[in-house]
Formats: structure tokens, C-alpha cells, sequence
């Protein structure tokens, strides 16, 4: 792929659009946010450059960045233009609008809030006293949110920012046997020789992630029987590692296997491909569904699938847990509970349309009511 020039529709683009920050950055991936906000500057500087620029600068890789552009295509923030011979010219910045918020579900499910507003905000997040701006237009319920985040957040761990380093640490380091053999592993599981780039991830994954050379050889094993060998991607899982605090083999082969099939399942099934792992809120998500709830894989995994039909351009956990929610306190226990939900749900929607079609009062008003008392006094069967 030849060069590419970037361009946005406002034409003097030196500011990111309010309907971004509102409407699109919280739902994407945070790597995606990255590659918005640098195509934005360079639609700036009106500079060609090349994906293969655009992934050296972002340490990612060719593929992250075009699945990232897919991404922002799909949601109509990016579109593309093309040569007559079909090659990919220019990626232009759209002028953004507020998307359609309109839920498509039947059951109107709600798709926002950590929270319950109408609870007492000293209720809330484990019964720690909310803030408030003051502002009388919605402030306490922002305030509420933003507290809720910070309570499921505040004990996350965090890796530590890479530091490189310099020429004299670099030499001393390779001097150490054990991070030798680990270059040596390395390069046997990669196929390639080390670049110094990939070399610095090494190091930083050793000496500041603290890996044992154990983990450090199992991190690479992993990595390459998953097909994964782009030293980006194993910094990204060292430190997923790193933050849910496992320490050697045995657990990370054991959060390895959880990965592949629970955490994966689910993220695939709602659409989420950018990532290899939910973030520390959705695992709480999941956590309570599989624990609190105590639902099987099948009903987890139905939920997402039905939560991405109504809502196919931003399902979110919450949506999810909605549904989850209202499953386990009707007392789903097989997925025969859930087509009787389901029909006790279409009786009402059609006896609800068939009261509004009649005007909402008089003697079909009532005909229509006890239609439907006698239907659930009757286990749901006609008679």
C-alpha cells in the first residue's frame, strides 16, 4: 500500500469534534481512540504517511491499525477514498452527528448508567458518599457515574510506563545468562532475529514487570501457539498479566485457559474483536453473572447474542447485565424459562396494541384484560 493522505471534511481540522468525546470515544477501544486522535493530527499537518508510519509510531502493528480503521468506517466516523485502480489514497476525518439513540430492542432494555439514579447517591458504590457539581442540569447523575468508576477502579493495579534503556544499562544487560537464553527463546518462538525495539519489551518485561524467566519462557510459548508473535501484542499480555497479579506458570496457564474460552466467547459474541481481554469492569460484569447469578456458559452467551441483535452498533455490558438481570430474577434455570419469558412477553405487547388500537378505554378495554387474566390463570394455555 502506497502513501495515504488524510483530510477531514471541516477543513481547517485543528479540533476534535464535541460529538466524538460524547458520542463515539467511550464506546471504542482505547487503542482506537489513539489512532483517531493521531489521524486527526495529521489531517492537521496534511502529510502523507503509510499505515506501515502509522503502526511504527503507535508500536502496534500494520494489522491493529487496519482493524482500528475498519472500526471508525463501521461507526461512519473515518470513510476512505480510492484510485481508479482501487488502491486506498486518503483516509478523510467525517464531520460527526449525534448518533441515533434509539433502542431497537422490543424489551426497551436499558443500555447506560453503572447506577440506579433514584437511589440515594450515599447508597451507592458500596455505600461511600457521592459527589455533586451543583449542576442542577444532570451534574449529580455525571458526579454518580464517574464515582461508581473510580470505586471499581481504584485497586486496580497498573503496569509500570516502559523506560528504556540507555546504551551502558543495555550492555550491562546483556551480559545476564538468563535474559540471554530468554533472547535466544525469543528469537527461536518469533522466527526472526530481535529488533532493539523488541529487545527494550524484553527487558521491560523482565526487569520492571518483575517475570520470572519461567513465566518470561511461558508468556513466549503461549504467545506463539496462538499465533501472536508480534512483540506488541506479548507486551500486551505480560502486562494483562502483570495487573491481575499472576506470578508464575501455573496461574497463567490457568488464566490462559479462562481466556480462551469464557472471556472470548463472550468478547466475540458481542462483537468485540480489538482486544484480547475484558477490561477490569466487564470482568466484574462477568464475575457476578457466572458467580451472583450462577449462569451457565449457554445462557451468557445468549444474552450477548441477543443484546447485539437489538443494539448491533454499541452493545455494551451493562445492556448485557439487563438482560442477565431480569433472567435471573424471573428465575431462569434452562433455556425453556426463557421461551416462556419470551411468550408471556409477546401476549403482553399484543394485548397492550390491541388496548391502544381501541381507544385505551371502554368495554374491549376490559374484554382485552380479561383475556389476558384468564390466560395467565391459566398457566399460559388456552382452554
Amino acid at each position: 500500500m502506497g502513501m495515504i493522505n488524510v483530510s477531514s471534511q471541516a477543513g481547517d481540522f485543528t479540533n476534535i469534534s464535541n460529538n466524538f468525546i460524547e458520542y463515539y470515544m467511550t464506546d471504542a477501544n482505547g487503542d482506537f481512540v489513539k489512532l483517531y486522535l493521531y489521524l486527526a493530527m495529521l489531517s492537521q499537518a496534511g502529510r502523507p504517511i503509510t499505515v506501515t508510519d502509522i503502526a511504527d509510531h503507535m508500536s502496534c502493528t500494520e494489522k491493529d491499525v487496519c482493524r482500528a480503521i475498519r472500526y471508525w468506517i463501521k461507526v461512519d466516523v473515518l470513510s476512505l477514498s480510492y484510485s481508479e485502480d482501487g488502491e486506498v489514497t486518503g483516509i478523510t476525518l467525517r464531520s460527526l452527528k449525534r448518533p441515533d439513540m434509539e433502542l431497537t430492542s422490543d424489551l426497551r432494555l436499558i443500555d447506560f448508567g453503572l447506577v440506579d439514579t433514584k437511589k440515594n447517591p450515599a447508597q451507592t458504590a458500596g455505600g461511600k458518599k457521592d459527589r455533586t457539581t451543583g449542576d442542577k442540569n444532570g451534574g449529580e447523575k455525571v458526579e454518580e457515574a464517574l464515582h461508581v468508576t473510580e470505586t471499581e477502579t481504584e485497586d486496580a493495579i497498573h503496569a509500570p510506563r516502559k523506560k528504556q534503556p540507555t546504551k551502558e544499562e543495555l550492555a550491562s544487560k546483556l551480559e545476564d545468562k538468563e535474559l540471554s537464553n530468554l533472547i535466544s527463546e525469543a528469537e527461536a518462538y518469533c522466527e526472526r532475529e530481535l529488533s532493539q525495539k523488541e529487545l527494550n519489551s524484553l527487558i521491560y518485561i523482565k526487569d520492571q514487570l518483575r517475570f520470572s524467566f519461567d513465566l518470561c519462557e511461558y508468556l513466549l510459548e503461549y504467545c506463539a501457539e496462538i499465533k501472536k508473535t508480534s512483540f506488541s501484542y506479548i507486551e500486551k499480555v505480560a502486562k494483562n498479566w502483570y495487573e491481575e497479579g499472576i506470578t508464575n506458570r501455573s496461574d497463567a496457564a490457568e488464566y490462559s485457559e479462562r481466556y480462551l474460552t469464557l472471556y472470548s466467547k463472550i468478547l466475540k459474541n458481542m462483537g468485540i474483536t480489538n482486544r484480547f481481554s475484558p477490561a477490569p469492569v466487564e470482568k466484574k460484569y462477568i464475575d457476578k453473572w457466572t458467580g451472583e447469578y450462577g449462569f451457565q456458559e449457554g445462557f451468557i452467551i445468549e444474552a450477548c447474542k441477543r443484546a447485539i441483535t437489538n443494539h448491533p452498533n454499541g452493545v455494551t455490558f451493562p445492556y448485557v447485565n439487563k438482560i442477565l438481570e431480569d433472567w435471573y430474577k424471573s428465575g431462569v434455570h434452562s433455556f425453556e424459562d426463557i421461551s416462556r419469558l419470551d411468550e408471556e412477553h409477546r401476549v403482553k405487547k399484543s394485548a397492550a396494541s390491541d388496548i391502544g388500537m381501541s381507544g385505551g378505554t371502554g368495554r374491549n378495554n376490559n374484554d382485552k384484560l380479561r383475556e389476558l387474566e384468564d390466560f395467565f390463570l391459566n398457566g399460559g394455555s388456552d382452554s
